[in-house]
């Protein structure tokens, strides 16, 4: 009798032994297999500020070259909405397609190469030098940034986790921004006649060959300027600047990369819209980049 009542319990334990695993395994799940791997951020954003020094170019100029420094701070209402204030200021640089444009062959400190034509051309030393083809510079819109400031709202769909070499793990956000501001420059217009009234291109006549060559020669006197009339071409023909203030749309997206817990680095790129300008509206295309602080 006693034998029996003990193998029934050493039974019973058994089972209860081999079912305990079984048991275990149906209440144990991943932490990979769901969402709150990622839900559970190690770089929450809500209610927090965001400050950040950015550095900066604009991509789609023709004569100048601008470069773009400031920062911004952020401040986000829940992990994917944040408003924004942004300030960048420039420093502009001539291309040396400008220099071209504006001097064509007078360059007398040889800065833009023969590509722009070749002063020898106006020396003149086997031409009377009023005989000789004028030619002058082109002064075409161009537009150099001063300030831009822009208060835009933030929107991050995107938030996430990557392996970097199978051993460390980087974590990320994925950012629009859209917003409103307004940016000041100095503004050169175009001009298509030279300070001393010339034209700075015209039909050039060979007085040799005209009917009237003493006409001939006051025609060609009013195109272009000749090498010593300095003061008519480069930086000093240029004309008057105007000072502008423009609206701006601005339209951006970028990516965060966080470290360090507190920090981050982020790069962006903004399709700036100048709004109320010559044309209508001109395009920056700029990229920028920087180092923020959380807290």
């Amino acid at each position: 009798m006693f034998k029996a009542t003990l193998r029934r319990h050493l039974l019973s334990l058994a089972f209860a032994i081999a079912i305990i695993p079984t048991v275990q395994a149906a209440d144990y799940r991943k932490a990979t297999e769901g969402r709150e791997v990622v839900m559970d951020k190690l770089y929450p954003k809500s209610e927090r500020f965001e400050i950040a020094p950015q550095f900066g170019f604009v991509m789609n100029q023709s004569y100048v070259t601008t470069l773009l420094y400031g920062g911004n701070v952020t401040y986000f209402t829940s992990e994917n909405l944040g408003f924004s204030l942004d300030l960048s200021m420039t420093i502009n640089k001539d291309k040396p397609e400008r220099d071209c444009i504006e001097q064509f062959f007078y360059d007398p400190s040889n800065e833009v190469g023969v590509a722009c034509g070749d002063k020898s051309l106006l020396n003149g030393t086997d031409v009377n030098k009023d005989q000789f083809p004028r030619y002058g510079p082109a002064y075409v819109p161009i537009r150099e940034l001063t300030n831009i400031i822009i208060g835009n709202i933030v929107w991050s769909p995107i938030y996430g986790k990557q392996l970097l070499f199978l051993s460390a793990t980087s974590y990320f956000d994925l950012f629009f921004e859209l917003g409103f501001g307004l940016a000041t420059s100095t503004y050169y217009p175009k001009q298509e006649v030279l300070k001393n009234g010339n034209l700075p291109r015209a039909q050039y006549t060979d007085p040799a060959k005209a009917a009237d060559p003493a006409k001939a020669n006051a025609d060609n006197a009013k195109i272009g300027a000749l090498p010593e009339q300095d003061q008519l071409y480069g930086i000093n023909g240029r004309p008057d600047p105007v000072a502008g203030n423009n609206p701006v749309l601005n339209l951006g997206i970028g990516q965060k990369f966080h470290f360090g817990k507190l920090f981050h680095i982020k790069v962006y790129v903004r399709n700036m819209t100048l709004l109320g300008t010559d044309q209508g509206f001109e395009n920056l295309i700029t990229l920028y980049s920087g180092v923020g602080l959380r807290f």
